[in-house]
């Protein structure tokens, strides 16, 4: 799947690579069917928010589980998720597809609820930990990784120590941690400002990179 929907403040991805755009059920295991011939063994499913995926009737679950049974494949992987249509009949796919990797990329980017709002995320803190909570319940050996973004438009010391304070209660296996910068066209480099300073933003990152080294 290509492109993005969700018009996230802070991302540039729905203005550099359009609106969604999924690809036919039929074409995705064609593609796969050939690698698996060819003697792949692994594959990832790939889309920005990738479980966003509908094609007709068919949802991101039905796609999941037709590309774990073709013959020859034996892992199958998919990233990004979007917290928001991370759904139950997702979570079973993955509990009960034993090729489907008990691995999740599930960006949440701010412990605040007050940051989250101003991205635009479309959930709340406690939305995403509930998330966790039922993919942890299905696969108590799930292992999690996430997007984190330091020093957005508005994150105050107290908004930072939210974020931490989310690290240690979900305790990721591995995440992807940033400073936050400007993106042209963006809702934030329009309308918000740039307001943390670069001192605090590398601190603030600092911190939370120190605290999933030792998380991991």
């Amino acid at each position: 799947q290509r492109g993005c929907d969700k018009f996230c403040t802070f991302c540039v991805v729905p203005f550099t690579r359009g609106r969604e755009r999924g690809t036919a059920p039929r074409e995705v295991l064609r593609q796969v069917r050939e690698l698996a011939e060819r003697g792949y063994k692994e594959v990832v499913l790939l889309g920005q928010t990738v479980n966003s995926y509908a094609w007709e009737d068919v949802t991101f679950a039905q796609l999941l589980r037709s590309v774990a049974r073709v013959d020859g494949i034996e892992r199958v992987r998919f990233t990004s998720p979007y917290p928001v249509d991370f759904t139950d009949d997702v979570i079973a796919a993955i509990a009960e597809e034993p090729k489907i990797c008990e691995y999740v990329h599930l960006p949440v980017q701010s412990g605040s609820d007050a940051v989250l709002d101003r991205m635009r995320r479309g959930y709340s803190v406690a939305d995403y930990l509930a998330i966790v909570g039922r993919l942890r319940a299905a696969m108590p050996r799930i292992a999690l990784s996430t997007d984190i973004l330091s020093g957005f438009s508005g994150e105050t010391e107290a908004d930072h120590q939210a974020t931490l304070a989310l690290m240690r209660e979900v305790r990721f296996d591995s995440a992807f941690m940033f400073a936050y910068s400007e993106r042209d066209l963006t809702f934030a480099a329009k309308k918000l400002a740039d307001d943390v300073s670069a001192a605090d933003k590398q601190r603030r990152l600092a911190e939370i990179v120190a605290l999933q080294e030792s998380i991991s």
